[in-house]
């Protein structure tokens, strides 16, 4: 019996000594470190780096099961870890041109140049470096010669094209190379406006990142176009103030899953509480929705709430929220997460179905790896289009942002298919780390740098009026009559044309009617300064038989107070300034030479005015070897000028040229900012003239070097 009784207590004796399971040690990685974020138990968070210019292979990060097994995607258990080098892809196809070297991919630090056959010009980068991320510096090269009615939207590295054709409605379509990620738009269509549909694709390694310096810049741009957009415009309506336009939804998705420490997820809510402060400095109407998500998600603020509006209170929710809440379970369901967005939105269309097609919608995905349960999160996200009524006409009513945290486990193919596609703009990125992360929203947005009113921004909605879509138009009046058009540049300064003051000098009882949401015909204000270039004289020729030349014909005008910014009014970019790259969506290194080839490096470029009855004059613009066909009808206007031996003392590089072909003048001798002209005798011969800013940069900055920030000049201004 003792023996027995012995028996049966042992088992309990033994127990006592059992220990919970710990994950192997044998975890090294071959040239570079690891962390554990909750040492060797189970749930802890093994995360590999290596040295810049080489990437953890074949994961980054393991997860100790509760079994005492790690756990990592797409490696088994005893896989070695080791630090490879990292290479940047090399060019596939390169049209009317050569590039060297040709290797099969490319080491950090290495170049390929690229040059064009006679006939073409090389747009982009002659030379690109790879650099340590295994991604290409500078812009993608390509040999354009002028044809087409867009630009030719080139072979991005790595890649092959298909489509040739580059007039209005032709599509061009992408594929990379085996083992490469297309990161952009597989397809795109050339539009009416000259400029070709969704993102220019870029492809990626599976294992190459984005550089925070790189990406803050890339958010600040996107994010401006949102903001100046977003117009504050309140109107009364059923005894309560009714948002006819200028509101912006802000939806914050916070990954919440296990692969997540907490000290990762203590960064993704601190970018979110910067972004929070970033975004209610701007002077618009915001909400704020905040969702954490892993199995499921959990709604810690919808914008339906009263609290979405008020910054201190976005930012209470944001830091009450716990890591490792048990109600979202584990696992990563982003398909569920941008579900509930859609959900959010279903409802506060519900209540405000006045003006919910004025709602702008900006979504910000903070996550650490893909998907692993819910079905492909792109489902959700054609909801949220639906709902919006995303269309052509409307993207720009809807922005997503997907951001990704780690090298490896962060799935760029689905990043991609979550981001919008927009011209000029990315919205998916993947940073090595969530620190890179933090330093990406500690420099983007900051109001110190929008020391400028954010330009060219008019609003397109279908109920707005014509001032409202382009609410830099201003009229000039000497007296009684409206004469000449002008365009606000900034709160207090327009531009205009120099022959608009031909026969009156004395500006005193002159106007300036600028766009008022609360005054039909606008707001008269009055002139302080008026410069004109000392180079201006119509009657500088009449000795050569040049009757009238129209050369520096531009004026600048301060008005004696600034301009209030609204719906109505608001500034034009100028070319070559930071203001004008900030909406071209341009590197902050490009110059005002980028500018000018952006702008006219084409043979045929659709431009427009708006003439004094608010009516919308389509022009082309001709370059290159079209412009001289344009300008030969001066010559061949002897009733103009009889004894004109040069065309080029009448049409200087100063002028652009429009008509010619098909086209009829819209013009009529109307006076449209720099534009005159004399009527032709049959609008078939007709051509009109426009003073090109690009040639008068010298002048311009010597009188707004204190008013606008000017990008350097460049090879060629």
């Amino acid at each position: 019996m003792g023996f027995l009784h012995a028996l049966l207590l042992l088992p309990l004796y033994a127990g006592l000594s059992i220990t919970a399971p710990s994950c192997s040690r044998n975890v090294k990685i071959l040239g570079g470190n690891f962390t554990l974020s909750n040492g060797w138990a189970p749930g802890s968070l093994l995360t590999y780096t290596c040295p810049l210019g080489r990437y953890p292979y074949p994961v980054s990060t393991r997860l100790c099961n509760s079994n005492g097994q790690w756990k990592s995607l797409g490696a088994s258990e005893g896989t070695k870890a080791i630090c490879k080098f990292v290479r940047c892809p090399a060019p596939v196809a390169f049209e009317n041109g050569v590039y060297s070297p040709r290797l099969s991919s490319h080491p950090v630090g290495g170049n390929v140049s690229f040059e064009c056959e006679d006939g073409y010009i090389l747009r982009g980068s002659p030379m690109r470096r790879c650099r340590p991320n295994g991604m290409w510096d500078g812009e993608t090269a390509l040999c354009d010669n002028g044809a087409g009615h867009c630009r030719d939207p080139g072979i991005p590295i790595g890649s092959v094209r298909t489509g040739y054709r580059f007039n209005v409605g032709d599509r061009v379509k992408y594929r990379c190379s085996e083992k490469l990620i297309l990161v952009g738009s597989e397809e795109r269509e050339c539009q009416a406006n000259g400029v070709w549909s969704g993102t220019e694709p870029i492809c990626r390694s599976s294992y190459s990142y984005d550089f925070p310096e790189d990406v803050a810049p890339v958010l600040d741009t996107a994010f401006s176009q949102v903001l100046g957009a977003t117009n504050p415009l309140m109107a009364e309506g059923d005894g309560e103030k009714i948002q006819r336009s200028g509101h912006l939804n802000l939806y914050l998705l916070l990954d919440s899953s296990q692969s997540i420490s907490e000290e990762d997820f203590g960064i993704f809510k601190e970018s979110a509480r910067l972004m929070v402060d970033r975004i209610f400095s701007f002077d618009i109407n915001v909400s704020v929705g905040i969702v954490t998500f892993a199995k499921t998600p959990k709604v810690i603020l919808s914008v339906t709430s009263k609290s979405s509006r008020e910054e201190t209170e976005v930012v209470k929710k944001l830091e009450d929220i716990k890591y490792g809440d048990p109600d979202i379970g584990t696992g990563t369901n982003i398909y569920r997460a941008m579900k509930q967005i859609y959900d959010m939105m279903n409802n506060e269309m519900v209540r405000r179905q006045k003006e919910w097609e004025e709602i702008r919608h900006a979504i910000i995905l903070l996550t650490d790896g893909k998907s692993n349960m819910g079905g492909s999160p792109k489902a959700a996200v054609d909801l949220i289009e639906e709902v919006l009524n995303i269309k052509a006409d409307r993207k720009d009513y809807l922005d997503i942002y997907a951001i990704g945290v780690g090298k490896l486990d962060v799935d760029w193919k689905e990043l991609n298919e979550l981001g919008s596609k927009k011209d000029g703009e990315r919205h998916a990125f993947i940073l090595p780390d969530a620190k890179a992360l933090l330093q990406v929203f500690e420099n983007m947005l900051d109001v110190s740098k929008f020391v400028d009113t954010i330009c060219g921004v008019g609003n397109m909605s279908t109920n707005a009026s014509s001032q409202e879509r382009t609410p830099w138009h201003v009229t000039i009046k000497p007296s009684s009559k409206e004469t000449c058009r002008g365009a606000l540049i900034s709160d207090q300064w327009v531009l205009t044309a120099a022959h608009c003051f031909h026969t009156h000098n004395d500006t005193k009882l002159w106007r300036v009617i600028v766009g008022d949401p609360k005054l039909k015909r606008g707001r008269e204000m009055q002139i302080d300064q008026q410069f004109i270039p000392e180079e201006y004289d119509v009657y500088a020729k009449k000795n050569q038989g040049i009757s009238e030349f129209y050369g520096n014909d531009i004026a600048l005008l301060k008005l004696t107070e600034k301009v209030k910014m609204s719906s109505h009014a608001r500034p034009i970019c100028l070319p070559c300034t930071v203001g004008a790259n900030l909406a071209l969506r341009r590197s902050p290194a490009s110059t005002c030479f980028d500018h000018e080839n952006v702008f006219l490096k084409k043979k045929e470029i659709p431009a427009h005015f708006v003439s004094l009855d608010d009516q919308i004059m389509d022009i082309v613009l001709k370059e290159e070897n079209e412009r001289a066909l344009c300008i030969q009808a001066v010559s061949q206007a002897k009733n103009l000028f009889p004894n004109l031996t040069d065309v080029k003392e009448v049409v200087t590089d100063q002028f652009l040229c429009s008509g010619a072909g098909n086209e009829a003048s819209p013009c009529k001798g109307e006076y449209q900012n720099e534009v005159k002209r004399q009527p032709p005798p049959a609008d078939r011969e007709a051509r009109d003239f426009h003073i090109s800013v690009f040639r008068l940069q010298p002048w311009l900055r010597q009188h707004l070097k204190n008013v606008l920030r000017f990008l350097p000049l460049g090879p060629a201004s």
